[in-house]
């Protein structure tokens, strides 16, 4: 234990014995690193946040519902789907042709990898991540301030547009989905209007309800009228002294009436025959028609949301212009460099010293 102290000792001795060459070096790596430091370009940091939004703002409400269940943000996998836009070759390419990074980045493009520095490059300055908050921070950094705020908001403006224009590709399937019903049933619509069409001409039958009561009073109506002339007759026959005039009068209008009642017989007998079938035409029919009503109307939801700038994404934060530098950390490089300094030099004394104890060179003579 007292051999170790005395080790201990010795090694601070040795490190106080040669402290001027440890101070020295270590202040003039202090100094270098400071002025070179200096020559290190400033970067500045933008950054943009904004929450998902949800897709059922971009849907129509069911028909005769308030869109009071309607969620306003969206959920995890909206976050997700942002930020794999965002991280896109898409994104990254928009922001190449628009600020012409090559020439920004001072990159050759005639370089076979001139993308791929380029993209290095982008991607240590560019940045997406998910906030505790459940938002998204898009950052870029740049030399230029304004730059940085340029990209950033242009990058979140692409992203709104890419988001959308894949609910609206959605919406566009729907539409053509429902277009195509609509014509399909239109079309059949038509048929059962041409079906109930043929089947009133053949059966005569133009309206079901006043058309039945009609008959019905007219049956009872003309019933009554032949048993009432076919009595008088009869009364008429016993009579003597009656004129054949008369008689012949009276049974003519019986004549009548009993035609009437024959052609009203064949009538209703037509009418009961078509009356089960026209009323399934009418009840389709009825049924197609508001069937194809609520899908106009649905289509014509679908083509207003369709048409409208539903965002995909609410924004909290704009990209406004930084003011301070986000590196590099000068005071943190230095006061690292010069810690660092000072350790190694206290070691390569420290082996220094113990290397010249072993006499290496009179070992290195003999051998």
């Amino acid at each position: 234990m007292e051999n170790q102290d005395d080790s201990l000792i010795d090694v601070l001795a040795l490190v106080y014995k040669r402290r001027k060459l440890i101070i020295s070096v270590t202040l003039i790596t202090a100094f270098l690193t400071a002025g070179l430091s200096l020559l290190l370009p400033n970067y500045y940091e933008a950054s943009t946040q904004f929450y998902a939004a949800s897709p059922d703002l971009a849907q129509p409400s069911p028909l005769g519902n308030l869109p009071d269940n309607k969620q306003i943000y969206g959920t995890d996998q909206d976050i997700d789907r942002l930020i794999s836009i965002s991280k896109s070759n898409t994104i990254q390419n928009y922001l190449i042709d628009s600020f012409d990074l090559y020439n920004h980045y001072k990159i050759k493009e005639e370089d076979p990898k001139a993308k791929y520095r380029l993209l290095l490059k982008l991607n240590k300055l560019y940045n997406t991540t998910k906030t505790k908050y459940d938002a998204i921070r898009l950052s870029v950094e740049d030399k230029d301030p304004q730059v940085a705020m340029r990209m950033a908001n242009a990058a979140r403006t692409k992203i709104d547009s890419l988001a959308r224009e894949m609910i609206k590709s959605s919406q566009r399937k729907l539409i053509d989905s429902y277009k195509s019903s609509q014509e399909e049933k239109q079309a059949f619509y038509s048929d059962i209007q041409d079906s109930l069409y043929q089947a009133r001409v053949i059966f005569g039958i133009f309206n079901t309800q006043s058309q039945g009561e009609a008959y019905g009073a007219s049956i009872v109506e003309l019933e009554g009228s032949i048993q009432s002339y076919a009595a008088r007759v009869k009364m008429l026959k016993n009579m003597t002294g009656i004129p054949s005039d008369s008689i012949a009068m009276s049974e003519a209008k019986l004549y009548g009436f009993r035609n009437q009642y024959q052609n009203l017989k064949k009538s209703i007998d037509a009418y009961n025959s078509g009356y089960p079938l026209i009323v399934q035409y009418e009840r389709e029919l009825k049924d197609f028609g508001d069937q194809l009503n609520l899908d106009k109307e649905r289509l014509k939801q679908l083509k207003a949301i369709y048409n409208s700038n539903v965002s995909a994404l609410h924004v909290v934060e704009k990209a406004d212009i930084p003011v301070i530098k986000s590196r590099p950390k000068r005071s943190y490089i230095v006061i690292g460099a010069t810690i660092l300094c000072a350790i190694l030099m206290t070691l390569w004394v420290v082996v220094v010293d113990q290397i010249n104890n072993l006499n290496w060179r009179e070992k290195f003579k003999n051998a």
